[in-house]
């Protein structure tokens, strides 16, 4: 996925909660590994929004409903104050993760639309020239 792609989609937690959007990722440089995404949750419009610094590996896209789940309870995240937009955290907050709980697996669909490996179609037609010859006697 492109940062265009996962930029603004909607984060969801197991249960169905909507716990706000991805507005934002830190990259660790010289390495280029997204250090972790910033969930933006709560607020009207971004303003008085609080930032979660959620390390990407604890993410699951899926496809089907175009959203982000993490295995996070919105209560905590509404009891947390995040972090504060001038002084970004160095690294993801593992802390915000429920291990005990399961991740909701991908629909039928979900998982089929993962399986394709259909090459987009190509941008240049090419034609091949076919030359005849008479034979030679």
């Amino acid at each position: 996925m492109s940062a265009d792609d996962i930029l603004d989609k909607n984060v969801i937690n197991p249960q169905g909660d909507n716990l706000g959007e991805i507005s934002d990722m830190r990259i660790g440089f010289p390495e280029g590994k997204v250090e972790y995404l910033v969930l933006r949750h709560g607020g009207m419009l971004g303003i008085a929004a609080k930032r979660f610094a959620i390390p990407p590996e604890a993410v699951i896209y899926r496809p089907g409903d175009d959203k982000f789940v993490v295995n996070i309870e919105k209560q905590r995240l509404d009891d947390l104050p995040g972090f504060d937009e001038d002084n970004w955290p160095r690294e993801a907050d593992y802390s915000l993760i429920q291990s005990a709980g399961t991740m909701t697996p991908p629909t039928r669909e979900e998982a089929e639309a993962m399986r394709r490996t259909e090459t987009p179609p190509p941008d240049v037609v090419t034609t091949e020239r076919v030359e005849t010859r008479p034979r030679q006697r």
